[in-house]
């Protein structure tokens, strides 16, 4: 049993029940649960930062710790609405309200446990424990899920310098995202930025703001004072652009579009590019397909990049730093090829156009190059459910396929088969082999196994020779590896679980990503469908089947990527056999609509 108190929620344990709605006890309590009671409490008890919706003419609906609690207020002056307020209590009666006036608005930036950053006031401290108040459509208290870094107004509630509450008023905007610009294998942080524009440009500082002219080196670091750690970057025109330079005034990256912000950290500086979620799918596009390839398949890349960003819009994964995704692969690769007039069209083309799935818009998850058939979402070891019904498998074949390959000899047969067309079968990654050295790289394929153990745990597992699980720590005694042998394998032919038997053990990998590191690791040699040398240190996909060899194994595989999802050389075969975006969307993505992020909903 939990019982609501000033100070939030508490266990009660078994047999305390002495208690009265709006009565006042001192309590005995232990670990976080209420023991005991000593006895009603004579002295005033105030409820901080309670949500007041309405007050007035005796009555109040409040919201407190995400209750709506109807109350009876005497003497009240004024009428008091959507706003937050310390309560007073006395007598198991409302004594005092105490309205906090100090309301701030402005912008999310950024924010942590300690700190919440808001555009045109900085970073301000808070509780630990943000209270988020919607105002519009439902009043209802919001976790911090709903605080949009960049995108969302709101009014912020401040007593002594600290927020205590934010109002929203309302729905967050989605038209801009915030990109964090890494430092190539440096991670996120920067030593020393430094940007040129080519067309004038404003850096604020607090309530400074300074003018540069087109071409002039700004170094960041010069603009950060003792209390500063904010520097803001815009550009006059909107077609302008910034770039990293080295000092000398030359570009050593791609121009960005759209306003830097700058920030200062103990590690060094963080690098955000804000600009409009349309111009960020401009430098998405042409990074992650060719511009070259047909323009049906790039606007299908354009809906499946801006249903992936607007997800991520909703994240916060990078909240603290002010961003919502990196320009790397672990989002969307961002900006590293140029901008291209037919991959800029295909965005424009598709404008706002997002795959919605049961009313959601859908994560849409695509890849290189298919073996000939897509996947389901067992790949990653997770339970085909309801979320994830627009993920299913499809065949992608046009000639020599078959309609399970789950079965060892149906995939050996296919995947070595020559006879085999797809969609996807001009891509060089259609097809690929690889020469596995179990004996001379055992070393690395064991860092490998224990890598992914520590970072994936439930999905690699161990067992000692005498049949009994084991764990990382008993690998060094397995010995040499004596056979690697597919255990489960998807209907479209990616490998679910692979097992590498040792002379006195064995580990089982489970997931696509899983078993192409480890397998990669032991990879002398890879090359693609026409014999040329391939330079990658995970297997292409996990399409495969290895064939032991006198030294190790011999792997024939097909396909690039996880396989979930789009193939985006299957997409650009579709649109070269006369098929539409919508068309080829609806044939990789089950039982979806695409609609417009952008209609008012």
């Amino acid at each position: 049993m939990r019982k609501l108190t000033q100070e939030g929620y508490y266990e009660v344990a078994k047999g305390v029940d002495y208690f009265h709605y709006y009565d006042m006890y001192q309590a005995y309590v232990m670990d976080g649960r209420i023991i005991g009671i000593k006895g009603r409490c004579q002295e005033p008890v105030t409820l901080k930062n309670v949500f007041v919706h309405t007050a007035g003419e005796g009555q109040a609906a409040i919201l407190f710790e995400g209750r709506e609690i109807p109350l009876d207020v005497e003497g009240l002056n004024e009428e008091i609405r959507d706003t937050i307020c310390d309560m007073e209590w006395k007598g198991g009666k409302v004594s005092a309200v105490y309205k906090k006036e100090d309301v701030i608005s402005g912008k999310v930036l950024s924010f942590d446990d300690e700190k919440i950053e808001i555009s045109g006031y900085g970073a301000l401290k808070h509780s630990g424990n943000l209270k988020i108040y919607k105002t519009y459509g439902t009043v209802e208290q919001l976790d911090e899920s709903k605080l949009l870094v960049g995108n969302l107004k709101a009014d912020f509630v401040v007593a002594e310098k600290d927020v205590c509450g934010i109002i929203l008023k309302e729905p967050a905007s989605m038209d801009n995202i915030r990109v964090l610009l890494l430092n190539g294998e440096n991670g996120i942080f920067h030593g020393d930025p430094m940007f040129v524009a080519d067309a004038g440009c404003t850096v604020t500082v607090g309530d400074t703001k300074k003018k540069i002219k087109k071409n002039k080196l700004i170094r960041v670091s010069e603009y950060f004072g003792d209390g500063e750690d904010y520097v803001k970057v815009s550009m006059k025109k909107k077609d302008g652009r910034f770039y990293f330079s080295n000092g000398d005034k030359e570009h050593i990256s791609l121009g960005y579009r759209g306003t830097l912000e700058i920030r200062k950290y103990p590690e060094g500086y963080g690098v955000v590019n804000e600009l409009p979620l349309e111009q960020y799918l401009y430098g998405v596009v042409p990074s992650e397909m060719p511009a070259s390839y047909e323009r049906q398949a790039l606007c299908v890349q354009a809906v499946c990049a801006r249903s992936y960003a607007y997800i991520q819009l909703l994240n916060n994964s990078y909240a603290a730093y002010g961003a919502h995704v990196d320009d790397s692969t672990s989002y969307q690769v961002y900006n590293k090829q140029q901008e291209d007039p037919k991959t800029n069209l295909a965005v424009d083309d598709t404008v706002g156009e997002v795959i919605k799935y049961q009313g959601e818009v859908a994560e849409a998850y695509f890849f290189s190059t298919s073996c000939g058939y897509t996947q389901d979402i067992g790949v990653w070891n997770l339970p085909e459910d309801e979320a994830h019904g627009y993920l299913k498998g499809i065949p992608l074949v046009t000639e020599g396929g078959t309609s399970d390959l789950s079965k060892e000899d149906a995939f050996e047969a296919f995947i070595q088969g020559k006879e085999v067309q797809a969609y996807d079968s001009d891509s060089p990654y259609f097809r690929w082999e690889a020469v596995l050295d179990t004996k001379g790289k055992l070393e690395a394929i064991n860092g490998a196994i224990v890598s992914r153990a520590q970072a994936n745990g439930g999905n690699v597992l161990f067992v000692k020779g005498d049949g009994s699980p084991g764990t990382e720590g008993d690998l060094p005694g397995f010995g040499k590896i004596v056979g690697i042998e597919a255990k489960e394998r998807e209907a479209g032919g990616c490998l679910r679980r692979l097992c590498i038997s040792y002379e006195k053990g064995s580990v089982e990998l489970l997931t696509e990503y899983n078993i192409r590191f480890v397998l990669g690791a032991a990879a002398v040699q890879v090359t693609d469908q026409e014999g040329n040398p391939v330079d990658m240190s995970l297997l292409p996909s996990a399409c495969c089947m290895a064939a032991p060899e006198k030294e190790g194994f011999h792997v024939f595989g097909g396909g690039y990527g996880h396989g979930l999802g789009m193939s985006q050389n299957g997409a650009n075969g579709m649109a070269k056999a006369g098929m539409g975006y919508v068309e080829i969307l609806k044939e990789f993505y089950h039982d979806i609509a695409i609609e417009n992020i952008y209609n008012g909903d």
